[in-house]
């Protein structure tokens, strides 16, 4: 009996200290709303991240590519975290990019998204040093767990090589669930390489795979994928979950066309623009927001 006991206790224990389960479905990359000095409007980032999972939505990342991650600091990031919090929005929702190449930069993000009790950590590699080893990539995020040293983190690996330079290939991923099984999660695949998402999902079945093209979702899924983290779920939320459940992507090939071989992040915040607020039309330098002319001339191509 007493071993029993015994026995309860420390599955209860092993439970509590597990990280909440990343369920399968469409996470939204939220574009960051800003103040005309750039800070971050807390308030109708809440208000938009609300919305997304009032139509269907699984959650929301928050500061990763689409929300400019990288022009943020660390204590931008954390205090915004606790301001959506605080208005409403729940921390289970949110998973939190680090958007940045320092080691404890990161770590101190993750230990924010922890203490916030947050559902992950989306990581990618540092950016700025080139043609590092696997190992190299390896010992960056293995210093991050360990750093953190909390059974409760769980980290999605970020593979975005056209942005960061650097990427996360068959032998990275595996080595990594491997090594930490209950903590490297999953993996968001921005790149658009089918292949490469075939192989994760058959060598490391354990991982979940989300895809950043919206328009691969019905074949990802079809392989095994778990789902999407994309950014064209800010414009049209319940169309992406329609993608993810029932495969059809005409729709989303008419809306999106006219998006292409623009710049994604201006094009989407103009779009969500209108004239009681224009909020949503600012960004943070270098990148420059569309001018009324070119906003007015893209919502028309939307529409028709």
């Amino acid at each position: 009996m007493i071993r029993s006991v015994v026995f309860l206790l420390f599955i209860l224990q092993v439970v509590g200290n597990m990280g909440y389960s990343i369920e399968n479905g469409v996470y939204v990359a939220a574009l960051t709303p800003l103040h005309s000095d750039l800070r971050c409007d807390n308030e109708l980032l809440t208000e938009h991240c609300l919305q997304l999972i009032d139509r269907g939505c699984k959650g929301v990342v928050l500061f990763g590519t689409t929300g400019e991650g990288p022009s943020f600091s660390v204590e931008e990031k954390k205090c915004t975290l606790r301001k959506v919090i605080s208005n409403g929005l729940d921390s289970k929702k949110i998973i939190i990019g680090n958007g940045a190449s320092c080691l404890q930069d990161t770590v101190d993000l993750a230990l924010s998204a922890l203490e916030n009790d947050c559902l992950a950590c989306l990581i990618a590699p540092p950016c700025f040093f080139k043609n590092v080893t696997d190992e190299g990539v390896i010992s960056f995020y293995r210093e991050v767990i360990q750093r953190v040293s909390d059974s409760r983190l769980q980290v999605i690996l970020y593979h975005f090589p056209k942005y960061t330079g650097v990427s996360i290939n068959i032998n990275i991923v595996k080595t990594l669930c491997t090594e930490f099984p209950n903590i490297v999660v999953g993996i968001k695949d921005s790149e658009g390489n089918l292949s490469f998402i075939r192989e994760v999902l058959k060598t490391v079945p354990q991982c979940k795979v989300f895809v950043g093209k919206e328009k691969q979702i019905p074949l990802a899924v079809g392989y095994g994928a778990s789902g999407t983290i994309c950014g064209m779920a800010n414009l049209w939320p319940e169309l992406i979950c329609s993608v993810y459940e029932k495969g059809d992507i005409s729709e989303l090939e008419r809306v999106s066309s006219p998006l292409e071989n623009r710049s994604f992040i201006t094009s989407c915040k103009a779009l969500l623009s209108d004239s009681k607020n224009q909020n949503w039309n600012l960004v943070r330098p270098p990148l420059i927001p569309l001018s009324s002319q070119e906003t007015d001339l893209l919502k028309q191509k939307v529409v028709n």
